[in-house]
């Protein structure tokens, strides 16, 4: 059996029964404290969660069965870099010579079911440079048709690393995507495999449209998703409407209640608010100011002329601090950012 409950815990001794977060706590366990903290890093809050109670459950692993999960782990990240390297086939006979076929052909059904066999699963693993260079060489529409499998955070620093002109056409194009017929995806595969080595696709088809390019530029630095906007609504404005309806903007700061707009000077970074009003609209500068005593609007405007000219990437950098702050409180329930109706609203 996989595992044998006892009065104060779980004894985990059969590799091939456990399942694939009992195989994560494992390797959490083995690896040491410096190396575990590193690894939880990289996970969302809720699979720390549920990875923190999978390994307060554990009272003991058998050696052979720590051994057998690091080899697994091992054998999974080296299979993934022989993907990259030369694609699926590559892949699968080195590992069948080493490991031997069956072994190699369960490797890869796990590896499919972790992250999907698609020809566009390649680009979730590649370097962020070699998949923009990839893209700026196709058809808008191919890289569009991309960034919509990808996961947001990913097509976001694709996109910072694209022209201006490449951003707004690719992401004008994904917002009016719906769904695409399988021939035309097929055909797009078949480049992807060509040029970048990738592996037969499985699966539902794509869906873009709105909320998939609104998502992708709340991940983006501000720069990129002001030009994306302007790039849309020069386009159609209506589009771009409902893309911004769906995102959160620094000038929708401007539209805050005033309680929560204290509530952000309060935690914000002086330095941060210095650098971000920088040339923002009368609107928007009014908000912070009103919301500020006498004594402190002073010191921000002493403060605001002895930095002089700045650069604008100074600037939307400090934005951009901001605005993480911003999510972050509403995110611990101190502030809400929610437009609400007025039957909503109590005095």
């Amino acid at each position: 059996m996989a595992k044998t409950l006892t009065d104060s815990g779980v004894v985990l001794d059969d590799v091939k029964k456990m399942n694939g977060i009992q195989k994560a706590a494992v390797l959490v366990i083995s690896v040491g404290m410096d190396t575990a903290s590193k690894l939880l890093k990289s996970l969302r809050d809720e699979e720390v969660e549920d990875l923190s109670l999978e390994i307060a459950r554990i009272k003991n692993v058998k050696p052979e069965v720590i051994e057998a999960v690091n080899r697994e782990f091992y054998d999974m990240m080296m299979a993934k870099q022989y993907i990259l390297e030369g694609g699926l086939d590559y892949a699968k006979n080195i590992l069948s010579t080493a490991r031997g076929t069956d072994e190699a052909n369960d490797m890869f059904r796990r590896l499919e079911a972790e992250t999907g066999s698609s020809a566009f699963g390649v680009f979730q693993a590649n370097e962020t440079t070699q998949i923009a260079s990839f893209i700026q060489n196709e058809h808008p529409q191919v890289a569009a048709l991309i960034l919509s499998q990808l996961k947001k955070e990913r097509s976001a620093e694709i996109l910072s690393h694209l022209s201006d002109e490449l951003q707004g056409e690719i992401s004008f194009r994904l917002a009016s995507m719906d769904k695409i017929s399988s021939e035309v995806i097929d055909e797009i595969e078949e480049v992807i495999k060509e040029q970048m080595g990738g592996v037969d696709a499985v699966g539902d088809r794509v869906k873009g449209g709105t909320s998939v390019v609104a998502n992708i530029l709340n991940e983006a630095n501000i720069s990129v998703e002001r030009n994306v906007i302007k790039d849309i609504e020069e386009r159609d404005p209506v589009l771009a409407e409902e893309i911004k309806k769906q995102m959160f903007l620094f000038e929708d700061i401007a539209h805050f209640d005033d309680r929560t707009v204290q509530v952000i000077i309060n935690e914000m970074d002086k330095s941060d608010l210095v650098l971000g009003l920088k040339g923002v609209s009368d609107e928007l500068s009014n908000k912070f100011l009103k919301n500020m005593s006498t004594r402190a609007v002073d010191m921000l405007k002493e403060d605001m002329e002895a930095l002089g000219p700045v650069h604008v990437k100074d600037v939307e950098d400090a934005q951009q601090r901001i605005i993480k702050k911003i999510k972050q409180l509403e995110e611990d329930g101190q502030i809400t950012t929610r437009k609400m109706d007025e039957n909503e609203i109590v005095e």
